[in-house]
This record gives C-alpha cells, sequence and structure tokens, in this order.
C-alpha cells in the first residue's frame, strides 16, 4: 500500500499529517519495510517495502502538495 493521499494532507511546516484528526503522522522503519500510521486514528497511511521507495513517494507528494500552499 503506497502512500494513502486521501487520508493525509500537508501542514503549513511541510509536515504529513492525517487529514481524519489533523495530527502529524508517525513513521516506524522495521528492517527494510517503512510503515507510516496516525498516533491518534491508528490509521495506516501508508507501507513501502523499502526505505527508497517510502523516500520516492512521500517526497513527490510533498512537491507535489507544497506547490498548492
Amino acid at each position: 500500500m503506497p502512500l494513502q493521499e486521501d487520508r493525509i494532507r500537508l501542514t503549513t511546516n511541510r509536515l504529513i499529517a492525517c487529514r481524519q484528526c489533523n495530527v502529524v503522522a508517525d513513521i516506524s522503519i522495521v528492517g527494510s519495510n517503512v510503515t507510516m500510521l496516525c498516533p491518534n486514528c491508528h490509521v495506516r497511511l501508508g507501507t513501502w517495502e523499502t526505505t527508497a521507495a517510502a523516500s520516492v513517494d512521500i517526497t513527490a507528494y510533498i512537491d507535489k502538495t507544497g506547490t498548492s500552499h
């Protein structure tokens, strides 16, 4: 499951937050697997098999969304 763009938003500080509760997302890395979760809602916001894939996906989202602020 790549980044769930419908479940997230970009804060004014360019941090990724849960669209439902506005809490900044947490990222955990176990081995090479990366998971982004909302620490408040416990909703999974994205999952990647490598840190490289996560980095590319997250950076692209921030670049794309950051231009609308």
